[in-house]
């Protein structure tokens, strides 16, 4: 059973949960309020939120997320951070998270690709982007997506950590906006990318699912 976190109810796995479906992986989602930090689970997936790794004290549960992290790759394994959960990958290995320097980056955007996902994706990808902080790459870990701001993917051990969106719909982005506020003309530019971001999503988990192999169990 794979464990997905949910950090906002609006940030949900959108079609991660699909892909994992149809490749016969079972998949339960809790919300992260409700995280006790003794959850069991074959592979752990984190999703994003409007709280940074660095207000732990005031949504607690990050530190609860930080402690299944760490506990999933001591056991080896799978983990894949998404946004924050990519920020909270880092923080749990050490890395550290801050505003962003170079400012919001929300939209869509091009990402340029380095190592693996280069071999299954090509050079560059575009994806969705809602996010202000960033985060250093842990040691030893491999970048795997970059742009001329941030770190965009990174690669630790069992570990997978994504800054951008590809699990994203137009449905889901005009919930975020809803949510957050923001420009409603961004759910129409989702709109047209939706299949793209479904087909780079699905190497992303293929990738990801075979680095290490993953049980279905």
């Amino acid at each position: 059973m794979f464990l997905a976190i949910i950090n906002h109810p609006v940030e949900r796995l959108g079609n991660i949960k699909d892909i994992l479906n149809e490749k016969g992986y079972n998949v339960k989602e809790k919300l992260a309020l409700e995280i006790k930090g003794n959850e069991e689970f074959d592979g752990l997936i984190i999703m994003g939120g409007p709280m940074s790794v660095y207000e732990n004290d005031k949504y607690p549960f990050l530190n609860l997320e930080v402690g299944l992290i760490r506990k999933a790759l001591q056991e080896g394994k799978p983990v894949l951070g998404i946004c924050l959960g990519a920020q909270l990958l880092s923080a749990s290995l050490g890395g550290e998270v801050r505003k962003g320097a170079f400012g919001e980056e929300i939209g869509i955007y091009r990402v340029r690709l380095l190592e693996e996902f280069r071999e299954i994706l090509g050079e560059e990808i575009e994806v969705f982007q809602w996010h202000g902080d960033t985060f250093t790459l842990p040691q030893g870990s491999k970048l795997l997506a970059y742009n001329e701001k941030y770190f965009q993917a990174f690669r630790i051990g069992s570990a997978l950590g994504i800054q951008f969106h590809v699990e994203v719909d137009s449905r889901m982005i005009r919930e975020w906006i809803d949510a957050y506020g923001g420009d409603k003309a961004i759910v129409s530019k989702v709109r047209e990318k939706e299949e793209i971001f479904r087909i780079i999503s699905e190497k992303i988990i293929s990738y990801w699912l075979t680095h290490p192999h993953t049980s279905k169990s």
